[in-house]
C-alpha cells in the first residue's frame, strides 16, 4: 500500500508542475500580447524551405516571444519580395517581416534551446512595432541559405561581400 501512495504522490507532483508551467506560460503570453504589436500576416508563399527556430527580444537571446503564435518551432517556407520576408509556417499563422523594419541579417550558433554548429542559424533582426526582435531560421540546403541571404541583403540595400 505504501508503494501505491508514493506512486500517487509522485504522479500528482508531476501533474502539478505541468499545470504550473502551463499557467505561467499562458500568463507570459497574455502579458506579451498586450505589450507587443501583432505581426502583419504573410503575403504569399515562399520558395526557401527552412526550420523556424525562434523569435526572441534583441539583446535578450534567452527570452522567447510567446505572443501571437511566435513561440512554436516548425517547418517554414520563406519568401523575399519588395514588401519584405514572408514566413509561412506549417501549423501556425504566417507573418511578414516588412522590408522597412529589417535592421540586418547575420549568422548565429544558438538561440534559446537550439544549438548548432558555428554560424548554423540565420538571424534576422527587425522591429515588431516598437519592439526590436530577432527571428532565427535553420536551412537544410546551404545553397538555398546563401541565395536567401543575398536576396535579403539586396532587399535592404546592403552591400554583398
Amino acid at each position: 500500500m505504501t508503494r501505491e501512495i508514493i506512486g500517487f504522490l509522485m504522479l500528482s507532483g508531476v501533474a502539478l508542475i505541468a499545470l504550473l508551467i502551463w499557467r505561467n506560460t499562458r500568463k507570459k503570453r497574455a502579458l506579451q500580447e498586450q505589450a507587443i504589436e501583432k505581426p502583419i500576416p504573410a503575403a504569399g508563399t515562399g520558395k526557401f524551405k527552412a526550420l523556424y527556430v525562434s523569435t526572441v527580444f534583441e539583446g535578450r537571446p534567452l527570452d522567447r516571444i510567446w505572443a501571437h503564435g511566435l513561440a512554436m518551432r516548425g517547418n517554414a517556407n520563406l519568401g523575399v519580395d519588395s514588401s519584405g520576408i514572408s514566413v509561412v509556417r506549417t501549423g501556425e499563422v504566417g507573418y511578414l517581416i516588412p522590408a522597412s523594419k529589417i535592421a540586418g541579417i547575420s549568422a548565429a550558433s544558438a538561440t534559446i534551446d537550439k544549438g548548432v554548429e558555428r554560424d548554423g542559424l540565420t538571424a534576422i533582426s527587425w522591429a515588431l512595432g516598437d519592439t526590436q526582435v530577432v527571428s532565427h531560421f535553420r536551412f537544410v540546403d546551404a545553397a538555398a541559405r546563401k541565395e536567401f541571404e543575398n536576396e535579403v541583403l539586396q532587399l535592404i540595400g546592403a552591400q554583398i561581400g
